[in-house]
């Protein structure tokens, strides 16, 4: 796929974000979104990586919606419920949505299925985008936190999403890095 930017080339980010795979007119769009266009980020309901200094009360992921320079509708999933209805209905208002998979060593010990479940829900979101007219070209971005050893592996699985980019760790400046990359921010 030539039309495609790839992190084979070497091409990352400060930190530890990696883009592995986009088409440039999805990043270029994700970019230059609209003023009036929404992000929905959805994020998985796991634990907090080890190393946090965050809240325990606070969504482990909630550094990366404020490091979002645009408006940001983060909207959490459970791993054993996957896409709800109250999901679905975020979509319609979408600019850009992004999905977050956590596949660290830390929420794989919690539970075993969670790649399964998250990638479960990210196909859900993904075809039930492209079933809507309205909303059938927005971007859709894959983040995939992982401890990098399994990447290329969890790459593979992923193929279906044009987009992917990966980062080694969910923490805050991690995150933050993610954002940046992302937004060329």
């Amino acid at each position: 796929m030539s039309s495609q930017v790839s992190g084979k080339s070497n091409l990352s980010a400060a930190g530890n974000a990696k883009l592995v795979r986009c088409p440039p007119e999805t990043l270029g769009r994700l970019r230059h979104l609209n003023d009036a266009e929404i992000i929905t980020l959805f994020t998985p309901f796991v634990p907090h990586p080890p190393s946090t200094t965050l809240a325990k009360d606070m969504d482990p992921f909630e550094p990366l919606g404020r490091a979002i320079p645009r408006q940001v509708r983060h909207v959490p999933y459970r791993l054993d419920n996957g896409m709800t209805e109250m999901h679905v209905d975020f979509l319609p208002a979408s600019g850009a949505v992004v999905i977050v998979i956590c596949a660290t060593a830390n929420v794989l010990r919690y539970n075993d299925q969670a790649s399964e479940q998250q990638l479960k829900f990210a196909t859900d979101v993904s075809r039930k985008i492209g079933e809507v007219d309205s909303i059938a070209d927005i971007p859709v971005i894959l983040l995939l936190a992982n401890n990098g050893s399994t990447e290329q592996v969890y790459a593979n699985f992923m193929e279906e999403f044009p987009a992917l980019v990966t980062i080694n760790d969910y923490t805050t400046a991690a995150l933050a890095n993610a954002a940046h990359f992302l937004f060329g921010k």
